[in-house]
């Protein structure tokens, strides 16, 4: 499904709720990106362009919904916040990136997707620090 660009009034100046962002703020976000990344996911309609006064920019609606879907409710600005990769992850939290993609393939750690690539939101990793975690039995 492709989407057309939108294109806000140039009268008025755009909602102030709508924070409109760039390609280099997208890219510092993710730490991950190129023109033909943005030019692909924008011709497969999964990144929706704006025009404004002949600017390219992304509203933070259209970036969580290229990322997986909209912040839970009370969360929106905690998910502006810039991604971590599993690496970091696993450094904050010293344990192996193995580990990081057990518990996202368990469920148990929240994932953003950025094309085949997965990005973390700081606030749900430290949500997931700060769960009780199960013991396990040790072999003797």
């Amino acid at each position: 499904m492709r989407h057309d660009p939108i294109p806000l009034p140039l009268a008025k100046a755009p909602d102030a709720a709508l924070e409109l962002l760039d390609r280099e703020r997208l890219i510092r976000r993710w730490q991950c990106g190129s023109d033909s990344f943005f030019w692909r996911a924008e011709e497969a309609g999964l990144l929706l362009p704006r025009h404004i006064r002949g600017l390219l920019r992304y509203a933070w609606p259209d970036v969580f919904a290229f990322e997986g879907g909209p912040p839970p409710p009370g969360l929106e600005e905690t998910y502006q916040r810039d991604l971590l990769t599993a690496a970091q992850v696993a450094r904050l939290c010293a344990c192996s990136e193995a580990t990081i993609r057990d518990e996202v393939r368990a469920g148990r750690l929240a994932v953003r997707r950025i094309g085949r690539v997965s990005r973390f939101v700081p606030a749900e990793v430290r949500r997931w620090q700060e769960r009780p975690t199960q013991r396990r039995r040790r072999r003797r």
